[in-house]
């Protein structure tokens, strides 16, 4: 039976909006064996995705070396590379799916797979785009009135429409460190992920105000415990946001960064009821493990194109230079750390369910919904021309898709 691959070389929170590509290449085709390819330290997180056969790690400082050493010996960095592949173990694929517009990604695809779906399906050295693949390419550029969002451009990208229904990573039966296994198991409380870190600099949420988030929430949301979630490096910023934190308030902290493995760190935020964070990994993780989401969106990111995927999400969109057509790299590089106000209370009362304003001084609210082309978001619950604009857009897409293929075949 052929075999389909798809390769995703990204990061966490790429690999996390690519589950539903995955889910609706899989209903597409529930006959065909789908594996996937992520970088190694994501591995561990791909193989809970319940519609992957096989998971297979991409060692990217390995390859970036056989590339950029001087090639004194070609045949030697060749075997070098052949031996990587068998050792890999990899089995004959008829198709690679590949997602990044990147030559490692094209290398992957044309080295694995008979046919390639995505960025170098016109061949390893052709630049031309596949249509969706151009379309994300203006929308980084451009921004503009872009409603899709880019998980469902990943299905577009894979030739397939977006999943009938949301898809959720199940709870894996993992052991807790000790020190979290106790204050999360609590039947009556309410357990919210603050995910203090980001993979960009200029994403990360200053301490002052994750120590304000804190203090709300214990002083008003009755037996709520807030779990600290975070890689290595916010080891130290956790251990600083619990210094400043009045001592009343500790016992309501748990501190998991640095704590868990990634199948632990899903088991965990399988016990949230909510996770608050910016445009970051471990938040859009967070909403794929069942918690509801609340982002604060600043610098890059943009609530349209990367927002938790599913519905009853919400988004504080800072109404700053992110949201011009071609924002300012010196005021990126700035943000988070001038903004006069933060939606700190407001955030609070819509984990409460109390009544909240679609606009709070520097920030704007949106709501996460979904329907037959993908997940989207409104303020105040009404869809605007964009919106409803997306039929439009998949169709138009699709039909330069279909005219790029009959271009290839009549070559």
């Amino acid at each position: 039976m052929s075999r389909a691959i798809l390769i995703q070389l990204a990061r966490l929170g790429d690999l996390v909006q690519s589950l539903p590509v995955l889910t609706a290449l899989q209903s597409a085709y529930p006959d065909r064996p789908l594996d996937l390819l992520c970088p190694s330290p994501l591995v561990a997180l791909g193989e809970l995705f319940p519609c992957v056969d096989r998971v297979f790690p991409w060692n990217g400082e390995q390859w970036h070396e056989l590339a950029t050493t001087k090639m004194t010996d070609c045949d030697q960095q060749l075997a070098r590379a052949t031996r990587y592949l068998a050792d890999s173990a990899f089995p004959s694929y008829a198709l690679a799916y590949n997602l990044n517009n990147h030559p490692r990604g094209v290398l992957a695809a044309h080295v694995l797979g008979d046919l390639v779906v995505g960025p170098g399906e016109h061949g390893p050295l052709n630049r031309t785009l596949p249509a969706w693949a151009g379309y994300l390419r203006r929308i980084a550029q451009d921004r503009g009135s872009n409603r899709v969002h880019l998980a469902d451009a990943f299905c577009g990208l894979c030739q397939v429409s977006p999943p009938l229904h949301v898809p959720y990573l199940k709870a894996p039966e993992v052991p807790l460190p000790f020190e979290l296994e106790l204050p999360v198991n609590g039947e009556t409380s309410t357990l919210i992920g603050i995910v203090l870190g980001a993979g960009d600099s200029d994403r990360r949420v200053p301490l002052s105000v994750w120590q304000d988030l804190i203090v709300a929430c214990a002083d008003h949301i009755p037996q709520c415990y807030l779990l600290l979630v975070g890689g290595a490096g916010e080891r130290e910023a956790a251990l600083a946001l619990e210094h400043r934190l009045p001592a009343k308030y500790l016992n309501r902290v748990v501190n998991g960064c640095g704590q868990t493995s990634l199948p632990q760190l899903v088991a965990l935020l399988h016990r949230c009821q909510w996770v608050v964070g910016s445009d970051t990994g471990p938040l859009h993780l967070g909403a794929m493990c069942g918690a509801r989401a609340i982002g604060w969106y600043f610098s890059r990111a943009r609530v349209h194109e990367t927002g938790p995927y599913g519905v009853g999400h919400y988004v504080w969109q800072h109404s700053g230079a992110q949201l011009r057509e071609s924002p300012d790299v010196r005021e990126i590089n700035t943000a988070g750390s001038s903004f006069a106000s933060w939606p700190v209370m407001e955030t609070v009362n819509l984990m409460r369910d109390d009544p909240v304003n679609a606009t709070a001084d520097e920030w704007d609210l949106w709501t996460s919904h979904r329907d037959g082309w993908g997940a989207y978001y409104t303020r105040d619950g009404i869809p605007d021309e964009a919106v409803l604009h997306r039929k439009d857009t998949w169709e138009a897409l699709a039909q330069l898709a279909n005219q790029s293929i009959l271009m290839e075949v009549s070559k």
